[in-house]
């Protein structure tokens, strides 16, 4: 989510003025300091349930009048005043993107999410499939509309053999990768109970997880117990991850749960062919047996197969990447994300005109 806020702030910025208000603490503060380099003015939060959050926008508002009011919110935690209080400011244009599907089975939890983002005049969902999450839990389809993530292109990628070089892997060994938080809904478990599986078939296989997060001693110990400490590689968070894409055969999604995931899009850009699980976002990211293979979530047998599909066929391989590649291009740039989240603010102004 942070990483698509900083792509509309700078599609943005010679566009209209863009000012960014988040949170200062130590996990969101690398975005505000970000979005202060890319051209954005910076105003930091406070916790969206601390006491002082309500006065901080408000007072902001009162002091900038702003023509368009942007929310992004992923769990729902994130902005439950913030919305309300832009439209008793006047903003004529209020407009929250959903990043991630509708979970919410408490109903009173669920009831109060809704009511919190009904003060948008415009919804934006990431994926057809994740809109569909919001509509069928009672959420008006009227002004609510897909805008699907887009990427920048990687600048110099560093090519197969200084890829591998940093990540300490041989040449010759084949690379399956996958990237993201180390968390129970990203489904790396799943993937190295895959990698087992698949090692009889590819004895020499390598699993690198990019990411960090509370699984790892989890995924350290799974990866122990089936036999493959020196097979499994978990080298923490990664600054330049997008460029060490480039070590990989296949890339592995593995999630319960998603958006619209950057990672996949990541991947295709970069030409590699994808395996991920049948789960919103992803299949609407990847062309089933055209750019990559999906299957059930949380099957490690089926997650298995379709990999070592893809691992003993080079040229299937190159032919997946080459179509991920084009499907980017046509369909998740960051140029398209940014004209039709424009086009959004403007049709939220014009209704409000």
């Amino acid at each position: 989510m942070g990483w698509h806020m900083l792509d509309l702030v700078e599609g943005l910025k010679d566009r209209m003025d863009v000012w960014v208000m988040c949170r200062t603490d130590p996990g969101a503060r690398w975005l505000f300091e970000e979005a202060s380099a890319r051209g954005a003015r910076t105003v930091p939060l406070p916790g969206p349930h601390e006491s002082t959050y309500p006065q901080v926008i408000r007072e902001f508002l009162s002091a900038h009048p702003m023509d368009v009011f942007h929310c992004h919110a992923g769990w729902g935690w994130e902005d439950p005043d913030g919305l309300r209080l832009a439209r008793a400011a006047g903003v004529p244009a209020v407009v929250i993107t959903h990043h991630m599907p509708f979970l919410l089975t408490k109903r009173a939890k669920a009831d109060k999410l809704v009511e919190r983002t009904s003060f948008a005049h415009w919804r934006i969902a990431v994926s057809d499939g994740l809109r569909e999450t919001y509509t069928g839990r009672g959420v008006s389809e009227e002004h609510f509309t897909t805008v699907p993530n887009g990427v920048r292109p990687r600048s110099r990628p560093p090519g197969r053999a200084a890829a591998r070089a940093a990540l300490h892997l041989h040449r010759d060994d084949p690379v399956v990768m996958s990237t993201g938080r180390l968390m129970r809904l990203k489904g790396q478990r799943d993937l190295i109970e895959a990698a087992a599986l698949l090692k009889p078939v590819h004895p020499t296989v390598q699993v690198v997880i990019l990411g960090e997060g509370e699984l790892r001693r989890d995924l350290e110990d799974l990866a122990a117990e089936r036999g493959l400490a020196g097979s499994v590689h978990l080298p923490g968070h990664q600054e330049e991850a997008r460029m060490l894409l480039d070590a990989a055969d296949v890339f592995a999604l593995p999630s319960w749960a998603e958006g619209m995931p950057l990672a996949l899009i990541e991947a295709m850009e970069a030409g590699l062919p994808v395996v991920a699980t049948q789960v919103t976002g992803s299949t609407e990211v990847v062309a089933h047996g055209e750019t990559g293979l999906l299957v059930p979530a949380g099957d490690a047998e089926m997650l298995a197969a379709a990999l070592a599909e893809l691992l003993a066929d080079g040229e299937r391989r190159a032919l997946y990447g080459a179509a991920g590649h084009r499907r980017y291009l046509r369909h998740f740039t960051v140029e398209d994300m940014v004209t039709r989240t424009r086009a959004v603010y403007d049709l939220a102004r014009g209704a409000q005109a």
